[in-house]
């Protein structure tokens, strides 16, 4: 038995969505400066990173992050999608449906791995604005058909600047009631994005997730373990 990381460390080249944040670290306090420890300051956006998305981030009344029991963070039936997806390609039911009627019935969080991390230290135009889209159907399709707690991926965002009036429909797609007001059937759908992948070359028996929770979190960056 093995455990692996699959979220990346936060670090001052960590990129954002449509690079719209930067991440701070101010070194407070140092032993060879001659203070008694070494300290810390962090400044960065909460969807900074490997990161999760709650319902509360796209719907006032949807549950944040420190309103889940301990258990939920747990998962026993992870299911990995291998598809290299092209910068800025729409992904909708036309391209994941045979690989979506696959998922085992006891999955209860989805990777999804497209080789577009390649870009993310390479090219950050393609890996900031550029990145894969999923369309709204697919989170839609899930919820109805599958009972999963996690959807998790190697790029940035769910949505892409590429195609931005379609992000929020997306997003509320696999996170919220509605979707421009029309009910959606099953429970939410959390989304962990910009997970690091690269190194996954074996199926994954268990997945521990673990988000920085504060009060009221819409989202935050998260440590993911697996066991292999």
């Amino acid at each position: 038995m093995t455990h692996i990381y699959l979220n990346h460390i936060l670090g001052l080249d960590t990129p954002s969505y449509a690079n719209s944040g930067k991440m701070e670290i101010l070194r407070t306090r140092s032993i060879s400066k001659g203070d008694s420890s070494n300290e810390a300051e962090l400044s960065f956006t909460n969807h900074m990173g490997t990161h999760i998305d709650a319902p509360y981030h796209f719907g006032s009344e949807g549950k944040a992050l420190d309103e889940y029991p301990a258990n939920f963070w747990v998962c026993e039936s992870p299911y990995i999608i291998e598809y290299n997806a092209a910068p800025a390609e729409r992904l909708g039911l036309e391209t994941l449906l045979p690989f979506l009627k696959n998922i085992p019935d006891p999955t209860d969080v989805l990777i999804l791995k497209t080789d577009f991390e390649k870009y993310r230290k390479d090219n950050l135009e393609y890996y900031c604005f550029q990145n894969p889209a999923i369309e709204p159907e697919v989170g839609i399709w899930l919820r109805k058909n599958k009972n999963l707690k996690f959807f998790g991926f190697d790029y940035i965002s769910l949505s892409s600047r590429s195609h931005r009036a379609m992000g929020r429909e997306s997003h509320q797609a696999f996170l919220c009631a509605k979707v421009n007001d029309i009910e959606i059937k099953g429970d939410s759908i959390l989304l962990i994005e910009d997970m690091k992948l690269s190194e996954l070359k074996q199926p994954v028996t268990k997945l521990i997730i673990s988000p920085l929770l504060f009060e009221k979190a819409d989202g935050a960056p998260v440590t993911v373990i697996a066991e292999v």
